[in-house]
């Protein structure tokens, strides 16, 4: 199962046992959005929703911290009649109490996003231009070296791509600049494995997708060309997808119907291909392959779709 793309800090003041019960099923609930959350009385401490109900003595205080602090607010109370933003009537459902969370913690997801800082290596690499710049990423025992005229990656021997991942957005990385000269002459520089800019992304993809800017799913896109990918870091259930792209435009919703992946998984491919530039946008996705190109698409599609038991070109006309 993948990690949860969100983690958040809730805070309860002054719900009666029914509703903290029903907070609780309703934030479980999120797990199916991939939203984890950690559930806390309120102390004053920094989180990321604040749920309130009238059992508190004076709503009014804990709502005017929360306010002053920037903290968005949920408020269970009698005295609500309807469930607009930020409210709910007393003896709202699970149902009810789920939908309030959801919506308000994505509003805080985008706002984390819009703030944040890209991890250091993927500053480095997303859309690097051809350079023989060289920089030396160090976190811990983890050394690693960025090659932009090779657009790839130097790991050392036990390192594997999936562990830098795991790694990328812890802020103690270090980054040194190496000239081209330094990098030939220094022998502690020359690490074994190469991994491109493009397995990096499409790892990224697989297991952090949290940490690629988002896109567009409604505007049709194509590949480039085939990525260079690593086989350990690429599921077999994504290879019908990437060659569906290789070979034509596809807008996401019809791609994750056509190769029967999860629509999140087909975004984060969207996401992986702009971030390392092999992205196409095209507005009027292809109806049918082009005539000159069929034969030679039509044999690799078919290739893949025996490799992995299925029948093609009955399921995917967009």
């Amino acid at each position: 199962m993948k990690n949860p793309l969100h983690t958040f800090q809730i805070a309860i003041c002054g719900l009666d046992l029914l509703h903290q019960t029903r907070l609780r099923l309703a934030s479980s609930m999120l797990l199916a959005e991939r939203i984890d959350v950690v559930l806390q009385p309120w102390q004053g401490q920094p989180i990321d929703l604040l749920v309130v109900g009238e059992d508190q003595l004076s709503p009014a205080t804990p709502l005017a911290q929360a306010h002053a602090q920037g903290i968005p607010t949920l408020m269970i109370a009698r005295r609500i009649a309807t469930g607009a933003a930020g409210q709910l009537p007393h003896g709202a459902s699970v149902r009810d109490i789920n939908r309030q969370l959801s919506a308000l913690l994505l509003a805080v997801a985008e706002a984390r996003h819009e703030q944040s800082t890209p991890p250091l290596l993927l500053q480095l690499t997303r859309n690097a231009p051809r350079t023989q710049d060289f920089h030396l990423l160090r976190r811990g025992a983890m050394t690693l070296v960025v090659d932009s005229g090779r657009r790839s990656i130097a790991l050392a021997k036990a390192a594997t791509l999936a562990g830098v991942v795991m790694q990328l957005d812890h802020s103690s990385w270090s980054t040194q600049a190496l000239d081209a000269s330094t990098f030939a002459h220094e022998q502690s520089y020359r690490l074994p494995q190469r991994c491109s800019f493009e397995a990096l992304h499409f790892c990224i993809a697989r297991y952090r997708p949290e940490l690629l800017p988002a896109h567009d799913p409604q505007v049709p896109l194509q590949l480039r060309q085939w990525p260079d990918l690593c086989a350990d870091d690429v599921p077999d259930s994504w290879l019908l997808a990437i060659a569906c792209l290789h070979a034509r435009p596809w807008p996401a919703h019809a791609l994750a119907g056509a190769c029967q992946i999860p629509h999140d998984v087909v975004q984060s491919l969207f996401s992986a291909a702009h971030a390392c530039g092999l992205a196409m946008n095209r507005e009027h996705p292809m109806t049918h392959p082009q005539r000159e190109r069929s034969s030679i698409d039509s044999r690799f599609l078919s290739w893949v779709a025996r490799r992995f038991g299925l029948t093609l070109f009955n399921r995917v006309t967009p």
